[in-house]
């Protein structure tokens, strides 16, 4: 009987040492961001090589400017983006802003964390903010500007410049 069992015992350890097992790695946690406050000036002193006048050359019509980037603070990150819509808009912003980080210049760019509908109910929006994401990586912004008239919509992918942390 103690044969039956020692028998048993060993088969069902084997079994159980069989049967594959799932190792999930910790996920890394984002750390939100922050709103920030910044003069007009500062604004413009981050925005102004990066701005983009569409004034004249408007696809429909309804963003007349527009800028994102992105400026090394410390240990921090500044995110500095600007969506200028004519008057009358109902919407003016971003559908999203994605903070993308890679580790070499040689990677392919991957997301690490992403904000969506940032908007107004004004002809502009302003976006300031700082987070504080792992050193060790170059870092730029992905976003989509975004304005609504009405049934007319009209929206601008654009890239930010790299900073490296």
């Amino acid at each position: 009987m103690k044969r039956v069992l020692k028998s048993i015992s060993f088969i069902l350890l084997a079994l159980v040492m069989l049967v594959p097992t799932t190792a999930f790695a910790a996920e890394e946690e984002v750390p939100e961001w922050q709103d920030i406050t910044m003069s007009d000036e500062e604004i413009n002193e981050i925005l102004s090589p990066y701005i983009v006048d569409n004034t004249y050359a408007r696809a429909s019509g309804l963003i007349n400017l527009y800028a994102i980037a992105i400026q090394k603070s410390g240990n921090s990150l500044k995110i500095v983006g600007k969506t200028n819509c004519v008057s009358g808009v109902t919407k003016c912003g971003f559908t999203e802003v994605i903070i993308q980080r890679r580790a070499r210049s040689t990677d392919s760019w991957s997301q690490y964390t992403k904000y969506t509908d940032l908007y107004s109910n004004s002809a502009g929006y302003v976006l300031t903010k700082t987070i504080t994401p792992p050193s060790g990586y170059q870092y730029r912004i992905s976003c989509t500007h975004y304005a609504k008239k009405i049934l007319s919509t009209e929206k601008i992918p654009n890239i930010s410049n790299i900073v490296t942390m």
